[in-house]
């Protein structure tokens, strides 16, 4: 465990480059304690719970921390301005994706009946549409905005009591993501190549916008979507396509080493053309190395001359997304928040984001094999743990040193 002064003084000077996005002194106060909370040992990442462990504690501290989420006016998308500008690598893989979030209730803001991954079903949720820079060893977050349904949309009740803003409407979640790949590009960031599910690859006019941009792509792509085989005169399904294949076009490929092995599977590419004005693509067909399991089918951009190798590699590289969701739900309660307005969610989602940064540049320290997230997040735990207890005197010393005067400018209220 490394040190605990040492790590606090990284998380202080780390918050201090975001000091600009905090105008206010109670904006800065509210910054730092929302970050400890999602840092500390509780259970749940709601306000009550993470306040009551918290190094300064009272009713008025738990209101000023409420009102920092819920009401203060500070700007989310300028914190995602900075956490793009902090990343300490400039390029790599962008990962689209989405990610439900079950509620109970109705009140929630964009709540509703809808398809849910952390499900895998329709249900009663949430859903954030996302981006994360993927480098060789970790990925780190970019962006994230809540999806808000057309019913909701539409219902000037609900939104006015849920205060969400004008500006914000429908908007499907392709036309959200082609924003978020905007937005990241803006910040001087590299995008090597796009990853993202068929609810984004079946869409035409999102993979034409990542033509258009001169971006390379793997998108995954229902069987029923239809293409034109190179040399072919009809039009089939990519199902068909995929089933008429000969034994002798497919190749076992392995794209990554997972914890129980080689992560491996057949492969057949072909080019095809979706429309017959659409430049010629690769169609990738892949199918597991036994049995019958599910069959899956990419779109890739890229160049004629890629080798199979190179296609399963960009296609097959969104696999660490399903653990930067469950880190972000796990460690740092993405999936936690109780508060049911725009503006609350907004603020929740981009401070969950700076604590995960964070995180991440503690295990870029590590040597390899890089630590865990979760041998990285009870670390910051036990360190937040230790100011709340301080059950021996020097404990107690550095508990009164990061309450009195911690390091950097972003300081809790004293009482």
């Amino acid at each position: 465990m490394p040190s605990a002064r040492a790590v606090l003084e990284r998380l202080g000077k780390f918050l201090d480059r975001f000091a600009g996005c905090f105008g206010r002194r109670a904006q800065r106060d509210g910054a730092s304690r929302y970050i400890q909370g999602l840092l500390n040992d509780s259970e749940r990442k709601s306000m009550q719970p993470m306040d009551a462990r918290l190094p300064v504690n009272d009713a008025a501290s738990y209101q000023r921390l409420q009102h920092f989420i819920t009401h203060s006016p500070w700007s989310a998308p300028k914190v995602w301005g900075r956490v793009r500008a902090e990343l300490p690598v400039r390029r790599g893989i962008l990962l689209v994706d989405e990610t439900g979030l079950p509620k109970h209730g109705t009140h929630s803001v964009a709540v509703g009946r809808q398809y849910c991954g952390a499900l895998g079903k329709i249900a009663n949720c949430q859903v954030a549409v996302s981006t994360a820079l993927l480098t060789e060893t970790l990925a780190w977050p970019t962006t994230m905005e809540l999806y808000l349904p057309k019913d909701w949309a539409a219902d000037l009740e609900r939104r006015d009591r849920a205060e969400i803003p004008r500006a914000v409407r429908f908007r499907p979640k392709w036309r959200i993501a082609l924003t978020h790949i905007r937005q990241v590009r803006a910040s001087a960031i590299q995008i090597d190549g796009v990853l993202a599910d068929a609810a984004y690859g079946n869409v035409h006019a999102f993979r034409t916008a990542l033509d258009r941009m001169g971006l390379r792509y793997a998108v995954g792509v229902a069987a029923r979507l239809t293409v034109q085989v190179t040399g072919a005169r009809r039009r089939h399904t990519i199902g068909r396509v995929m089933t008429r294949l000969p034994r002798r076009a497919w190749r076992r490929v392995c794209w990554a080493q997972g914890t129980k092995g080689p992560l491996a599977a057949r492969f057949a590419a072909l080019r095809v053309r979706v429309t017959p004005r659409s430049p010629e693509c690769w169609l990738l067909a892949e199918r597991p190395l036994t049995g019958h399991g599910e069959r899956k089918a990419y779109l890739l951009n890229l160049p004629a001359s890629a080798s199979l190798r190179e296609l399963v590699r960009l296609a097959r590289g969104r696999w660490p997304i399903e653990q930067h969701y469950r880190e972000f739900k796990d460690e740092l309660g993405l999936d936690h928040f109780e508060g049911r307005s725009y503006r609350a969610w907004t603020h929740h989602a981009v401070i969950a984001a700076l604590a995960f940064t964070f995180l991440q540049l503690e295990r870029r320290r590590g040597t390899t094999p890089l630590p865990t997230f979760p041998q990285v997040r009870n670390w910051l735990r036990e360190i937040i743990a230790m100011l709340y207890l301080a059950e021996t005197p020097r404990l107690l010393r550095l508990a009164r040193s990061f309450a009195r005067d911690p390091p950097g400018i972003l300081r809790p209220t004293p009482t």
